[in-house]
């Protein structure tokens, strides 16, 4: 079951500081909850096959352990499994698998099970009741839960005091702030709104001539100017992008790289596509049709097709064809399954794929439902499709014949090379080569209309033969896949993108597998029995979800019904929708969402710390037009996003999480903002917009971080151990570490290094150490040294390098840190 646990629990049960507790009551207050919110939606009685057949919900359950043996060792935590999963010191047994809890969280366990581990809760077999099973909310009720009622703008709003000054968004804020008799921080200095702003709508640090025209500008609408000049650099797109493509799941190959599974050389198209789009502010529910169906709207520009990508370049599965049909079919649902969870979790905030195997049991969703949303993506097919203009009929038939190709010629190389594994393989290669042929036949009657279709299509018209029998035969080597591309990404005019086209398994040849695609068909699904594709039930028609649908939830579209679910989406659950949004870009600028878990709106997510301004806000997104950039703009003019984020010791004790937002949450910069702000500061950065992927630590990358290439199966370095988030699925948002191997990098990188050498160059002409150091201070920290820095700067180079000192002020928290 995919959930996204609140953090916030973790510390809703903490007694108070200073306080003593009796050994059941720390139980309760600082395990117990833990279990609860991290570990039972896997580990729990109540469902039918707990991961590891460990079950933590009860008092038995846990003194038994699981399938591993004991969970704890009472009096040795230092033996106790449990710890050791909390502790991630084996990745294979690392717990919970959605990150790992905070150093104090696993420190509180060790602590109860060093004490004894003791256990006050009491099982069924000792006389409670049993619990009742789980099962989600009737429909009806569903209807109620408050994120599906519609969004309507707050009026007559109290204003009283200070307040009576305040933006709208602040008028809710006060009024939360004034019950528990605290107030927002004093408004930022000049200089902290200058970076705050650069780093939120363009992604990088201001340089100092940058800072100081803002300082110098004595205009009362100075900030408001800088903000309206950043809304409109083409460098916003980049910033607000890399955002998007976490939800999105963004990647250019796939988790394996098995030769079913090539990378996709056209993905950096998708890219630049949500670049463009939100330069332009293309209005959200049009952003978002436009993703999952481009191709079925009309009048819509050939280059919006690049759109598609979100779905033609969606992770997949390696499907070998010497596997069972069965298994085959699995694979194929996990891909859809993929389709379903990335548009529900990263655009309605639901965990729509928890009703996989049964109804879901927390929330309305159906099992029902989720199939019919699984017939829409079986019903669609990923396709490199031509960037220029091609005949319809001919264009759907090429898409075709691609992937028909593909699967041939990797047939064939695979028989010819394991042919021992085959019976008669001569006849299956001899077979698939005709067709081949075929294929290639017909494609070639477009060689003077299309030549470029033809020449994407070349690589799969040949296979290698099998070699004449030697005495002794030699060890058969691994079937090659098709001849790949020099490299993974490609300026060929093509885009990843789909298709309608239903999907089955061919299982004809017990031997073989294929899968057969039927273009211009739908596929409504059947529903799976406990998710296996061996029990199917009852067909489950294309649809929508019950809970959201305003009328019958059949799909009346012929096709693959994504336009239908697309339109669906923002007709029937459009208050929904923004909020989810709203809460995702508040979290980009304020550091904190209002609802905590960004993609679970369900029972088993956290409610909104301030629903009237969360109502409001969406309300009136929606009223702009679904401009995003209206949104930017209206939470960065607010006094609360323009507060200084120093601490308060007063404020911290009565809200120490922030929760209330009586200052800016300081937080470290993403991996992208802080490379580029690196790369800019040292004047290394190629801020040319657009292109193809590269490797990001390439000697002569020098192209800011979004122009990386980001794979699925082997992150990049960098972005690893800055916690990019994993490409496989859709992300709510990155949970920001401090490790050793971000300190080894900062001191010991040849990137670091090379920055040095960069900045030294910069500041060689300047005749005194003073200036060097001012300098320095300007390129990398957009101000001035104070005396006391100055003063050590200048004792620092009399005997070290300007390259290190270089490298000193750029791993500094100063740079590192969000202001």
């Amino acid at each position: 079951m995919r959930q996204a646990w609140p953090l916030l629990a973790l510390v809703l049960f903490a007694a108070p500081a200073g306080a003593q507790t009796t050994d059941g009551e720390f139980f309760e207050s600082k395990i117990r909850p833990v279990l609860a919110t991290r570990c039972y939606g896997c580990h729990s009685s109540k469902l039918a096959a707990p991961k590891g057949d460990l079950v933590l919900d009860t008092k038995a359950g846990l003194a038994k352990g699981g399938r591993l043996g004991a969970a704890i060792v009472a009096g040795k935590p230092a033996d106790s499994r449990m710890i050791h999963a909390l502790s991630y010191k084996d990745p294979a047994l690392a717990m919970p698998p959605t990150g790992k809890l905070p150093d104090q969280v696993i420190a509180d366990f060790e602590q109860w099970i060093a004490k004894g581990a003791v256990d006050p809760r009491i099982d069924p077999t000792q006389g409670a009741p049993a619990p009742a099973p789980l099962a989600g909310m009737p429909i009806d009720q569903g209807r109620k839960w408050w994120a599906f009622q519609p969004v309507v703008e707050h009026t007559g709003l109290g204003r009283s005091g200070e307040a009576a000054k305040a933006g709208r968004i602040d008028v809710f804020l006060n009024a939360k702030l004034e019950e528990k008799k605290l107030k927002m921080s004093p408004r930022a200095d000049r200089r902290t709104l200058a970076t705050r702003t650069y780093v939120d709508l363009v992604g990088y640090k201001p340089t100092y001539e940058e800072v100081q025209a803002f300082v110098n500008d004595t205009s009362l609408n100075a900030y408001e100017k800088l903000v309206d000049a950043l809304l409109a650099s083409p460098h916003y797109g980049e910033r607000w992008a890399r955002h998007w493509m976490d939800v999105a799941r963004f990647g250019e190959d796939n988790s394996t790289t098995e030769a079913t599974n090539q990378p996709y050389p056209f993905a950096w198209r998708y890219r630049d596509w949500i670049i463009e789009a939100l330069n332009a502010d293309v209005p959200y529910d049009r952003f978002i049709k436009l993703q999952l169906a481009a191709d079925k709207m009309i009048g819509t520009k050939r280059d919006d097709l690049r759109a598609l990508g979100y779905l033609g370049a969606a992770p997949i599965y390696h499907k070998d064809q010497r596997l069972a049909a069965d298994v085959t079919y699995g694979f194929m649902t996990d891909d859809w399954d993929d389709r379903v969870d990335a548009v529900t979790r990263g655009i309605l905030g639901m965990t729509v794929a928890c009703a996989r195997c049964h109804d879901h049991k927390f929330d309305p969703i159906l099992t029902k439902d989720y199939h019919a949303l699984l017939g829409v993506f079986a019903s669609t097919m990923r396709a490199e499709r031509p960037l220029f203009e091609v005949d319809p009929q001919v264009e759907q038939r090429y898409m075709w014949v691609q992937k028909r190709l593909f699967d041939l010629a990797y047939s064939a190389n695979l028989a010819t090379n394991e042919a021992t594994t085959f019976v008669e393989p001569e006849k299956r290669v001899a077979k698939w080569k005709g067709e081949i042929d075929t294929l290639k036949a017909e494609m070639m009657t477009l060689q003077e209309r299309y030549p470029k279709l033809v020449e994407n299509v070349q690589r799969f018209w040949t296979f290698p033969t099998p070699a004449p029998a030697a005495p002794v035969a030699p060890v058969a080597p691994v079937a090659p896949a098709p001849a790949p591309r020099r490299n993974p990404a490609s300026s060929e005019p093509f885009m990843q993108t789909v298709y309608d086209a239903a999907q089955y398994v061919n299982g004809e040849d017990p031997a073989y597998t294929f899968i057969d695609y039927k273009p211009g068909e739908a596929r409504h699904m059947p529903i799976l029995r406990a998710g296996s594709v061996t029990a199917p039930g009852e067909i489950a028609p294309r649809g929508y979800l019950t809970v959201l649908s305003q009328g019958e939830t059949a799909f009346k579209d012929t096709g693959s019904g994504r336009l239908e679910l697309a339109e669906r989406i923002f007709s029937d659950s459009s208050s929904l929708v923004a909020r989810v949004i709203v809460n995702r870009v508040w979290d980009w600028h304020v550091g904190r969402p209002i609802v905590p878990t960004p993609s679970d709106f369900g029972v088993q997510g956290e409610k909104p710390s301030h629903p009237a301004l969360l109502d409001d806000l969406s309300a009136r997104f929606i009223a702009s037009g679904w401009s995003l950039k209206w949104l930017n703009k209206e939470i960065m003019m607010s006094a609360a996003y323009q507060q200084e984020s120093r601490t308060r010791a007063a404020a911290e004790a009565i809200d120490p999480l922030n929760t209330l937002v009586w200052r800016v949450n300081p937080r470290r910069l993403d991996i992208e903002s802080y490379r580029d702000s690196l790369m800019r500061s040292a004047g290394l950065l190629d801020e040319t917009l657009y292109g193809v992927s590269d490797d990001l630590l390439g000697d002569d990358f020098t192209r800011r971080t979004i122009y990386g290439r980001v794979s699925r199966s082997n992150t990049n370095m960098l972005l690893r151990i800055y916690d990019f988030p994993d490409a496989n699925q859709t992300s709510p948002g990155r949970d920001l570490t401090t490790t050793s191997l971000q300190q080894l990098f900062v001191m010991n990188s040849s990137f670091m290094h090379a920055l040095g050498i960069a900045l030294a160059d910069a500041v060689r002409a300047e005749e005194t150490y003073e200036r060097k150091v001012r300098k320095l201070y300007r390129k990398i920290l957009s101000r001035d040294p104070s005396v006391d820095e100055l003063a050590e700067g200048r004792k620092y180079l009399m005997q070290g390098s300007v390259e290190r000192f270089a490298e000193i002020l750029l791993s500094t928290n100063e740079e590192i840190f969000w202001p």
